[in-house]
């Protein structure tokens, strides 16, 4: 008899809160169970670890708690969204003082905090004993009005694709859901956060990705 459940666990920033939803409407980690529930006729559990408004460092000072280290190695999904402040701090400084390098060092850092937050999960997983599939989301571009902002963004997800391992852990390419559609599918409220639409394409996003084989067997 197949095992009734699947436990998955979201780690990130508002994206993964649902800013910019309308009222009692999920964001896309509900969504995502939803379909996933849907698509593999089973219950999945879910776990939501964020806070809107943090940046990365806050997001790796999560995953770096010793008390989330059982789920992590426990969890069968896992998603994460983290960047996207990092990335709209640096271009408020940037537009404040014109400094190209304050913003890099902005990017560098954020680099440098998820690939920790990688490393931590990915040695946690090793030997896990429980099938599983993490999902990274890269960055869209809440800013278009800003040249450069566009270049901060493929430089990161760039070097996010080296995460991708094409089995276990896997890049969700939100940034190209969401290239020139930022007026559909960004809130009205803040011009920044996904809304109904948004949220609903990034949870596709994820679902496209696939699942591992061992979900849809016995576990």
């Amino acid at each position: 008899m197949r095992r009734a459940y699947l436990t998955y666990l979201a780690l990130g920033d508002s994206l993964t809160v649902g800013v910019g939803a309308s009222f009692l409407a999920p964001g896309f980690v509900g969504r995502y169970k939803q379909i996933t529930e849907e698509k593999l006729d089973k219950h999945v559990f879910t776990t939501i670890y964020a806070k809107s408004g943090i940046e990365t460092g806050e997001v790796l000072k999560i995953v770096q708690n010793k008390w989330l280290h059982e789920k992590i190695r426990g969890a069968n999904i896992i998603t994460i969204s983290a960047g996207g402040n990092d990335l709209i701090e640096a271009s408020e400084e940037f537009i404040e003082t014109g400094e190209v390098a304050e913003i890099t060092e902005s990017v560098k850092g954020c680099v440098q905090n998820l690939s920790e937050i990688m490393s931590i999960i990915q040695q946690l997983k090793k030997d896990c004993g429980v099938p599983y599939r993490v999902y990274l989301l890269n960055l869209y571009n809440p800013l278009p009005q800003i040249p450069l902002a566009d270049k901060w963004v493929q430089i990161i997800n760039q070097k996010l694709n080296r995460f991708d391992n094409g089995s276990t852990i896997q890049i969700v390419n939100i940034y190209s859901t969401f290239d020139g559609r930022q007026s559909d599918l960004l809130s009205r409220r803040d011009g920044i956060h996904p809304n109904n639409a948004g949220y609903q394409e990034i949870a596709e996003a994820i679902i496209q990705r696939g699942y591992p084989k061992e979900f849809y067997e016995t576990m």
